[in-house]
C-alpha cells in the first residue's frame, strides 16, 4: 500500500511539473512573439514596392503601388519610403513587380509628387 501512495505521489508530482510548465510556456509566448516582432520592426524600413510589372513612362498612381517592411540589409539607399512622394511622377525604366521602387527608376521632373517640408 505504501508502495502504491509513493507511486502516486511521484505520478502526480511528474502531472503537476509538467503542468506548470506548459502553462508557463504557453503565457510566455505572446510576450516572445511581441519581442520578436519589435526586433524585426527595428531591423527593417517602410519602402514603396510595385504591385505589378510597371512599364517605362507610366505616371505613378497608388494602385501600382504598396508599402512593405524589408530588412535594411535588402533596402536601396535611394528607396522610395511613402507613396505620397512619388503620386504623379513618369517612370524612366521598368519597375518588375515586387520591385523596390527608387528615385533613380523615376524622372522627379515628370509630374506633380508631393514633397515633404
Amino acid at each position: 500500500m505504501a508502495s502504491l501512495n509513493r507511486n502516486t505521489g511521484f505520478i502526480l508530482g511528474n502531472v503537476i511539473g509538467i503542468t506548470v510548465l506548459i502553462a508557463g510556456i504557453v503565457l510566455t509566448a505572446p510576450q516572445k512573439q511581441a519581442e520578436q516582432a519589435e526586433i524585426d520592426r527595428r531591423n527593417s524600413q517602410p519602402v514603396v514596392v510595385a504591385v505589378s510589372d510597371i512599364k517605362a513612362g507610366t505616371k505613378i498612381s497608388e494602385e501600382l503601388l504598396r508599402v512593405e517592411r524589408k530588412p535594411h540589409s535588402e533596402v536601396p539607399l535611394n528607396a522610395v519610403e511613402a507613396t505620397k512622394k512619388i503620386l504623379g511622377l513618369l517612370t524612366k525604366s521598368d519597375i518588375k513587380k515586387d520591385q523596390i521602387v527608387t528615385y533613380t527608376a523615376l524622372d522627379l521632373q515628370s509630374g506633380s509628387a508631393k514633397t515633404e517640408k
